[in-house]
């Protein structure tokens, strides 16, 4: 109740004024259908809608982690992990009818592929189990539109392997085939990553660094300022049954607020 009260609270004062403050919102997007699991392509519009209507910019990774003065106003990092089919088909035509672009984090290796996730291993599986997500990965013709409409494809890992679980030589095997089989694809610069699972190590990020990845997101819950560490970027994740006002709330203050005190009660 206190989170949808704040919510409306953000989305009157941002309707009404120009205010903006320095957390910088990296919205996390997985699939964008009527399954279930994932926000359906009307809530998605409505949650782009109201971005466009409350002023928000998006901007890529790069503005938010550059040391360069922002030139202020409001800011949204728009991001989808995986690259699943289902966002050309019902993300891309929203975003290019609100003006808005995003970063879509995929691992080449399973371009138009088929998988099964299953949430009791938190990974994937060969073939259809008790409560396994079917997963169509987007084909490269579908990233091609993308991109031609102002997307970003950034890492996710070759084969979207749980990278703390590998040895150094092929986390870098994982995150260099990635990074030269999109800059090869594109012709444009493989700067950011996303890590596949939300899963990662000291070793992982040094990896990442060593290999010239300028930053790299993670799933847990938080909103980006500029003291944050580049290698461990929080994200806000908008789910299923989020209506307007949690949206809202997620993108406001009082959200990063939450999120740090909600860290401090689960580290004491």
């Amino acid at each position: 109740m206190v989170a949808r009260a704040a919510g409306r609270l953000w989305s009157g004062v941002t309707e009404a004024t120009g205010i903006a403050t320095s957390f910088v919102p990296i919205l996390c997007y997985h699939s964008i259908s009527d399954e279930p699991y994932a926000v359906s392509p009307a809530r998605f519009a409505a949650q782009m809608r109201w971005l466009r209507r409350h002023r928000y910019r998006s901007v890529g990774l790069d503005e938010v982690v550059a040391p360069e003065q922002p030139d202020g106003g409001r800011r949204v990092v728009i991001t989808f992990d995986d690259g699943l089919a289902d966002l050309e088909r019902n993300a891309l035509p929203t975003l290019v009818a609100c003006g808005l672009r995003a970063t879509i984090f995929f691992p080449p290796d399973l371009a138009g592929r088929t998988v099964w996730y299953s949430p009791e291993t938190r990974g994937f599986v060969p073939d259809p189990q008790r409560g396994a997500k079917r997963l169509e990965f987007m084909s490269w013709e579908q990233a091609d539109r993308m991109v031609a409409a102002g997307m970003s494809f950034q890492s996710h890992g070759w084969t979207h392997a749980r990278l703390s679980a590998l040895d150094y030589g092929e986390v870098v095997a994982e995150l260099a085939n990635s990074r030269h089989a999109l800059e090869d694809r594109f012709g444009a610069p493989v700067r950011f990553l996303s890590y596949p699972f939300g899963d990662f190590d000291a070793p992982v990020q040094q990896a990442a660094a060593a290999l010239g990845y300028a930053a790299a997101v993670t799933t847990v819950c938080g909103l980006h300022q500029c003291c944050c560490d580049p290698y461990a970027l929080r994200r806000v994740a908008p789910n299923p049954t989020d209506d307007l006002c949690a949206f809202a709330f997620k993108l406001s203050p009082a959200a990063a607020w939450y999120y740090r005190w909600a860290r401090a009660q689960e580290s004491t």
